[in-house]
């Protein structure tokens, strides 16, 4: 085709540019005469030369992208950028194919980074260093770029060495599988590399897909380097890089799972499409099935249908169908802690909740279904307000705090066998008396029930039942009543003989009960609370009502006297200066009768009017 007098035989891995442009050299064409000649050839004229002879694997992939180069800057071979190894060049003075590869950074032979520019001047490289051996800018010399040559990136040697495997098909001999990688071709893990490491990159620095050419200098190591750490730490570094890119994204954040990656779950399911690229699939789902937190639409078509079954993050409805729970029930646990939950937010505003279901189903192996009030109140044989009591002493456990107007309490099963003793008595004596007799005649006070049950599930107070089938009617229990007073369990004592209900205090001083209970509000008649029973009694004592008949006086004591109506004597005392301290027209201190303190000075007069009277 080029009909030149001198014709060298091609190295087995010497780059199509480099043999072109060496070609040239040899036949005395030094400004690239060759190389366009190449290019301007037809389609026939090239491929019958590139077929008459063995040529290196390289170029039947390089000569259209040498001809007619492409514009797309995710290409696996460039020769806008031209790299070298100085080591290699200066031991055999051709250009190696595998510097062509884009994403070939480092030499695996001699483990130096590759050289994109004179390291004295900076000056880009070009295939004139075939013939100067030396820079063209500077004119420093290939043997003394030795004692500059950068310190080999690790991340971008494990790439090189991979892309170098891929491209000379080296076979790797496995006992147990296959690695993912090496299931891949050259061309393939190009593309992979490039993706991940543009979205590695992204998370430091703004930059897409589309690298500038005259920045293909200083990116293209970083993307390698990017992107040979996430592949050297396969998965969990993708995993990480995952998180990673989540996390940049948190504002945006949404129940999409393609708003909370970013571009690179486009990448996985869109541009990595080939089925070469599954194992990068499974593991982006392997790490949604641990990590996402929020809900994944049933119709996701990209998502496989394992994931889909797999996903823990629940909506509640749903993760109530599946666990057997009332949705009010797991909001409930939500409020009160128990079961974690996370919101996201539609675009149309509307806010979903989901729950882990794992969190969901162990919640329901420890609680079973939850009784409300009145089904414990039945189950136990006790009163609703002793299931409180037991609620509020923190025996009987409940999922989900108080309930609010129009809710249940939610009281765990497991809580109500905690209450049963290790062992019931054989026999009952003499004395024996149920449960709900005790609670509903001895023992007063809100602590005094918890206080026994206490004692019954410690072994301290022994119990009868009657049945198996009534080991939790705690209702029907057998208990003695002497071993309850010996464990200084509070019981019911009854008032003293000395004292009276507020109505029999009312009887003695010839009142209505309405004007006795005013008269203990107002602290003119004294009292004291006690316990009857289940309920709180106010006593007063006979001091208390001699106290009272001593210090006070009523309106139909003091009408007696003056012989006139109980309605003239507080307008007629008030003459006098005598105003009551409690009556009906005191809002402070209302009562039905007036009432006045009996003092000397009332008293005398009161003795003066009656004597005028009789008179």
């Amino acid at each position: 085709m080029f009909e030149l007098l001198i014709n060298p035989a091609p190295k087995y891995d010497e780059s199509l540019a480099g043999y072109l442009q060496r070609l040239g050299y040899s036949n005395g064409l030094v400004n690239g005469e060759v190389l366009e000649l190449f290019k301007n050839s037809t389609d026939d004229d090239v491929y019958e030369w590139l077929s008459c002879e063995q040529r290196p694997v390289s170029w039947q992939a390089t000569v259209d992208e040498l001809r007619k180069p492409s514009v797309s800057n995710q290409k696996p071979w460039s020769f806008s950028n031209p790299k070298y190894c100085p080591i290699c060049l200066l031991s055999d003075f051709y250009w190696r194919e595998l510097w062509d590869l884009t994403l070939y950074t480092t030499c695996t032979r001699h483990g130096v980074s590759l050289l994109y520019a004179c390291p004295f001047c900076e000056g880009k490289n070009n295939l004139s260093l075939l013939k100067a051996k030396s820079c063209s800018r500077c004119g420093h010399s290939i043997s003394n770029i030795k004692n500059s040559i950068e310190v080999v990136d690790q991340a971008r040697h494990w790439l090189s060495t991979q892309l170098e495997k891929l491209f000379r098909k080296i076979e790797v001999n496995e006992v147990n599988e296959v690695k993912d990688f090496d299931a891949l071709s050259y061309e393939q893990l190009h593309q992979l590399a490039f993706r991940i490491g543009v979205r590695a990159l992204s998370l430091d620095q703004s930059i897409t897909l589309k690298v500038p050419v005259q920045d293909a200098l200083s990116i293209v190591p970083e993307l390698a380097s990017a992107a040979g750490k996430v592949f050297m730490g396969w998965p969990n570094a993708f995993f990480q890089l995952l998180t990673d890119l989540k996390q940049v994204r948190q504002s945006k954040i949404s129940w999409q799972l393609a708003s909370a990656f970013g571009p690179i779950y486009n990448d996985v399911y869109m541009f990595l499409n080939d089925k070469c690229f599954d194992f990068v699939r499974n593991e982006f789902e392997g790490y949604v099935v641990l990590n996402w937190d929020g809900p994944l639409a049933k119709r996701n078509r990209r998502l496989s249908e394992c994931t889909l079954l797999e996903h823990r993050w629940l909506p509640l409805k749903k993760a109530g169908r599946m666990t057997g729970l009332p949705e009010s029930f797991l909001r409930r646990v939500h409020l009160s802690g128990e079961l974690e939950t996370r919101e996201f937010q539609y675009a149309c505003g509307k806010i979903t909740a989901v729950v882990d279901i794992e969190q969901a189903r162990k919640l329901s192996a420890d609680v079973r279904e939850p009784l409300n009030l009145r089904e414990c109140s039945r189950l136990l044989w006790l009163s609703k307000k002793r299931i409180e009591q037991l609620i509020a002493a923190g025996l009987l456990k409940t999922s989900g705090d108080a309930p609010k107007r129009g809710e249940r309490w939610l009281i765990r099963y497991d809580s109500i066998l905690d209450l049963v003793p290790a062992g019931f008595l054989h026999v009952s004596g003499d004395d024996f008396i149920t449960i709900s007799q005790v609670a509903k005649h001895y023992l007063p006070t809100a602590d005094g029930f918890p206080q026994l049950m206490k004692a019954i599930k410690s072994g301290d107070v022994s119990v009868f039942c009657g049945a198996d089938s009534e080991a939790v009617n705690i209702g029907k229990w057998l208990v003695s009543s002497q071993e309850i007073k010996a464990k200084a369990i509070i019981f019911h004592t009854p008032p003293r003989p000395n004292d009276f209900s507020v109505g029999e205090a009312a009887k003695i001083l010839g009142v209505k009960e309405e004007v006795a209970y005013a008269l203990v509000r107002g602290g003119q008649l004294g009292s004291e609370t006690v316990q009857c029973s289940r309920r709180s009694a106010q006593l007063v004592s006979y001091k208390s009502i001699e106290h009272f008949q001593r210090n006070y006086i009523l309106a139909p004591e003091i009408g007696r006297v003056l012989k006139m109506s109980t309605i003239s004597v507080r307008h007629y005392l008030r003459k006098w200066g005598f105003n009551p301290i409690a009556g009906p027209s005191l809002l402070r201190v209302q009562c039905r009768q007036n009432v006045w303190r009996r003092t000397k000075k009332l008293s005398a007069l009161l003795v003066s009017l009656e004597k005028k009277a009789d008179k």
